[in-house]
């Protein structure tokens, strides 16, 4: 009988290279199989309104882990009908007629009421649930907080990634986007806003509508895989269920960004690109509480860069107790060499200052100016407008009205 207990970060690692010496009998062949199995984790990725849905069907066309359960949720049948995606939810029947909520976030409440039993079926048993949405219209504004409490009573860690909508689309879409947030901001564990007037600042004022919408819903899906591949695939060191839970356990705002290079040596730029994305990044990360740093790597990475990643995030960050998880992943069918996703949380967005008065010199793949934050009103600070939004408002304010 041989007894293996592993203490290095990763034991199942230890362990397994202990099995490689047992002869191939039943027990070798039982204890391998148990390391390798997937774990029993379910994430459920759901998409609720029509850009929601348009990002599960994304999803579900890059064929996920079976560990993931994408289920699209919509009061508009016609576009329920229209997606590849399996589990598909029609809420608010009798009240919509499946004929959608008109753009009120009053109709999408009541519909995500009136079919709030399937909702709780459709999540019930899960680890782990993301909502994405975009905020602004009536189905994702109105439902999305209703899907996010229905996962807190059930005790399931809950975070939402959220669009807001493009200025062109007017105030009172930019209203109805920054009641969703507040609504979602107290059952929800961390959320995450992007914005598509800044995606229109990066694509450039040429780019068609059709094309500016799908590269809205590419961010989303690119983060959503990202994420999901974390928590899904075994790693040299993985971050788990726990890890993640407790990253979420400092509620509020947060960041998610990816950063990928074509080798080890651009590594940092990669770091870079998913702690500055001007999409996903406007809050300050040095503020955070909690921080996920996973590490995808199509070959075996220097020790060296492993350990200075981890130290450039510390030195962009002013709380030095901040818990920070590392993740590492080796994946040879990585479409490029280095991948990093960053996600942080528990950020304190009250801190305020001035944007630089130019910011009409950005270039289609530039990002914005790392140390842009908030802009303070002498009487008052929005603090309960989200960051991503003070920003966009407050460097309009400053005379740069094309953002």
């Amino acid at each position: 009988l041989l007894k293996c207990i592993g203490f290095t970060e990763n034991p199942t690692n230890t362990i397994a290279l202990l099995i490689g010496m047992i002869p191939n009998d039943s027990l070798g062949i039982f204890m391998k199989e148990l390391i390798h199995a997937h774990s029993n984790l379910l994430i459920t990725v759901v998409g609720i309104g029509g850009c929601g849905c348009n990002t599960i069907n994304m999803l579900y066309e890059n064929n996920l882990s079976d560990s993931v359960n994408l289920i699209a949720i919509n009061t508009d049948l016609a576009a329920l009908n229209s997606l590849k995606v399996e589990n598909k939810i029609l809420i608010g029947e009798d009240l919509t007629q499946g004929y959608g909520a008109g753009s009120n976030p009053e109709v999408g409440l009541k519909a995500a009421q009136e079919s709030e039993e399937m909702l709780t079926s459709a999540i019930k048993g899960s680890d782990i649930v993301i909502i994405t949405a975009g905020f602004g219209g009536g189905t994702g504004t109105g439902a999305s907080p209703l899907v996010a409490r229905i996962a807190r009573e059930l005790n399931i860690n809950c975070l939402a990634i959220v669009t807001l909508p493009f200025e062109s689309e007017g105030k009172l879409r930019m209203d109805f986007a920054l009641q969703g947030i507040s609504d979602i901001k107290e059952p929800i564990h961390a959320y995450i806003t992007l914005s598509n007037d800044l995606l229109l600042k990066g694509l450039g004022e040429s780019v068609g509508l059709f094309s500016a919408f799908n590269q809205s819903n590419e961010v989303l899906k690119n983060l959503l895989v990202s994420l999901v591949q974390m928590l899904t695939e075994t790693g040299y060191v993985n971050v788990d269920k726990n890890d993640f839970s407790s990253i979420l356990s400092y509620e509020g705002e947060s960041i998610l960004g990816v950063g990928k290079a074509d080798s080890e040596e651009l590594a940092f730029d990669a770091l870079d690109q998913a702690l500055n994305n001007p999409l996903v990044s406007i809050a300050k990360i040095d503020t955070a509480k909690g921080i996920i740093f996973q590490l995808f790597c199509k070959s075996e990475p220097k020790l060296s860069t492993y350990n200075g990643l981890i130290d450039h995030i510390r030195e962009k960050i002013t709380n030095k107790s901040v818990l920070i998880v590392p993740g590492v992943t080796l994946d040879p069918k990585l479409s490029s060499e280095i991948e990093i996703l960053i996600v942080a949380s528990g950020i304190d967005s009250t801190d305020v200052e001035l944007p630089p008065n130019d910011m009409t010199s950005i270039e289609q793949d530039d990002y914005l100016d790392n140390d842009l934050t908030f802009v303070e009103d002498k009487e008052k600070v929005y603090t309960d407008i989200p960051a991503i939004t003070r920003k966009l408002r407050a460097i309009k304010s400053f005379g740069t009205s094309n953002v």
